[in-house]
């Protein structure tokens, strides 16, 4: 990055035929867009809502464990390693916010395949309500969002949020 204060990055300053990219570009407006989706991300990181009335965080934290153990599973074997890493988070923690979820029936442990000593994290029939609802509600949330968007811009937005996604799991 060049010296503070400066408002530009090289990676972005080198993007424009001029050597102007999309800073020079945004030089205008309040943020950039790294600004903009950290904006969104901060913005829903602290709403977890369901019709209308705020969850407990206990329940944010099933749901957001018992995706990320959905989505291990989907890829390879869920761990207690695994989601910590998945989570962004210590072993520590990823164990306390599993055992909650284990004892509040969303995910069940079982002996790993490959090695009986490593226990393998799995969803149970709760722990797929559970993420149906929480999907249910999340549609309902951007359906809401984008109610008077063109289906065109709804999946224009849809894909680039997948190439963010799969550029996050790629650099990971």
């Amino acid at each position: 990055l060049p010296g503070r204060g400066t408002g530009t990055c090289f990676c972005h300053a080198l993007r424009g035929p001029r050597g102007d990219g999309l800073i020079a570009e945004l030089a205008g407006r309040h943020s950039g867009p790294g600004q903009t989706l950290f904006q969104v991300v901060r913005f829903w990181s602290r709403r977890w809502t369901g019709a209308g009335h705020t969850l407990e965080l206990g329940h944010a934290r099933d749901v957001m464990v018992t995706e990320a153990v959905a989505s291990l599973n989907r890829r390879d074997v869920a761990t207690v390693n695994a989601v910590a890493i998945e989570l962004g988070i210590d072993q520590s923690g990823a164990s306390r916010i599993i055992a909650q979820a284990v004892q509040r029936g969303y995910l069940a442990k079982a002996a790993a395949l490959e090695d009986a000593r490593q226990r393998a994290l799995l969803v149970t029939p709760a722990g797929e309500d559970l993420l149906l609802a929480a999907h249910e509600w999340q549609e309902s949330v951007f359906a809401d969002l984008t109610a008077d968007w063109t289906e065109q811009d709804v999946r224009q937005l849809q894909a680039y949020l997948e190439r963010l996604l799969a550029a996050q799991r790629r650099d990971a």
